[in-house]
């Protein structure tokens, strides 16, 4: 019988993975309600994400293109690392709007603390952008030919940011037990000494096999198939239904606190972060663990399918939740919502990405689900956030999302139908021409 071996490269990768979710997600999970907290109005924390999250658009397809032409990744990747360490703690320094401000009716937007947290949070993102794409793109080099492991790495990451944002919102909680309003200290730390460690683990990777030595020209070939092209519509729609989740359930959950369960509110963060314990850490695993099998038996299209008739499920119930604990059991539905869509995302553009094309490939992903869906679905939110109310707003994109799902099926049938056709064709027409050779002959 062969030893037992372990992979020490997927170990560290599995870290990278842990490591990096942990320190994104006391900042990133609670940032609308930081600006939220920092007296900025519900449609203004809008229009802040809908910008940042638009630059998924050019920063992820641009870091793929340029690490692959010039093969830096791995400078690139530590850099953004590192960078977000000297960014982190600069956000609790940052002046938020006074009591006296907000008396007097002071705009936002007229004070310089409101645009020096906007660089700041555009800056900070950027980084995580750059990091997260470059991560995923690192991961499929040491898979090599075994792309269907990702699932077996992401979990890591999806355990991390559950278990980070639940002990990050309890410690804020205690940390602002008697203020009027949350103190947000305890999660800069936390974010902050977890990107240093990240960059230590980070710098053991073995990026050797992510230096291809073949800048294959074929991207745009494959960009022409119409599979591909409707692979990136759909991702598109998956980030605007996941946006809304992301970013505005606590605004949500607040809203719930404050109009029907005021009782909730001394533990209120606790209860927020605990909601991404449940969606990261039960939700999803069970889809990370599964996702080979999953994504072979259904396949990438019909995982999108699924994905959109789950977040209108999802929604639905949102709409009619009054008591803010009963967010958690709804949130088992992440993994086939959710982990669905976006593993299905990275594995397929692993899948049809040309040699030394893997990380322009994984950059178009994120352009099209972190980009354009993203930011969509943050302007959406923001605007039926603050015009019809929150649960107004789910029960909106409950039917939105069931539409999606309707449409989409059509579609790929469509799709599907066309490209057994043009085989058909293909093979005819084959067919003939061996025909005519062995009557030359």
């Amino acid at each position: 019988m062969a030893p037992f071996k372990i992979n020490k490269k997927l170990i560290l990768m599995k870290a990278c993975f842990f490591i990096f979710d942990s320190g994104t997600a006391p900042i990133n999970t609670f940032l609308p309600t930081i600006a939220k907290e920092r007296g900025m109005p519900v449609f203004v924390v809008g229009l802040i994400l809908t910008f940042v999250p638009i630059l998924n658009v050019l920063v992820r397809p641009f870091a793929g293109f340029t690490t692959d032409r010039w093969r830096c990744r791995r400078a690139v990747f530590l850099g953004a690392s590192l960078a977000n360490v000297f960014l982190t703690p600069a956000l609790h320094i940052i002046p938020s709007l006074t009591d006296q401000q907000k008396a007097d009716g002071v705009d936002v937007w007229t004070t310089y603390g409101f645009w020096l947290f906007l660089l700041v949070i555009t800056l900070r993102m950027t980084l995580w952008m750059i990091g997260d794409v470059l991560q995923d793109t690192i991961c499929m080099g040491i898979l090599g030919k075994d792309t269907a492991k990702y699932g077996g790495q992401r979990i890591f990451g999806a355990v991390g940011w559950g278990i980070s944002s639940a002990f990050v919102g309890w410690c804020v909680d205690l940390y602002s037990k008697g203020q009027p309003v949350k103190d947000y200290l305890p999660a800069y730390i936390f974010s902050m000494v977890l990107s240093i460690i990240h960059f230590v683990v980070a710098s053991r990777l073995d990026t050797s096999q992510n230096a291809s030595t073949k800048n294959d020209k074929s991207v745009g070939k494959v960009l022409k198939d119409v599979k591909v092209a409707f692979f990136l519509v759909w991702a598109t729609i998956a980030g605007v239904f996941t946006a809304f989740v992301w970013y505005y359930l606590f605004i949500h959950i607040e809203h719930l606190t404050e109009f029907y369960h005021p009782e909730r509110k001394p533990w209120i963060k606790t209860i927020e972060g605990f909601s991404f314990t449940v969606q990261c850490c039960i939700g999803e695993l069970p889809i990370y663990v599964m996702s080979d099998i999953i994504l072979k038996k259904i396949g990438h299209m019909t995982a999108f399918s699924v994905s959109f008739v789950m977040f209108s499920i999802r929604f639905f119930l949102y709409s009619i939740i009054k008591d803010p604990v009963w967010i958690l059991p709804v949130e088992l539905i992440n993994g086939v919502s959710f982990a669905m869509a976006f593993l299905s995302g990275i594995s397929y553009a692993a899948k049809v990405a040309p040699a030394g094309s893997e990380g322009t490939l994984q950059g178009l992903f994120g352009m099209a689900f972190q980009g354009l869906g993203i930011s969509l679905g943050c302007f959406v939110a923001g605007y039926t956030f603050d015009t019809m109310g929150s649960s107004k707003s789910f029960q909106l994109m409950s039917y939105v999302a069931f539409i999606a799902f309707a449409i989409q099926v059509v579609v790929n049938r469509l799709v599907q139908s066309r490209k057994t056709n043009n085989a058909r064709q293909k093979q005819i027409e084959s067919n003939e021409i061996d025909l005519c050779q062995k009557e030359l002959l």
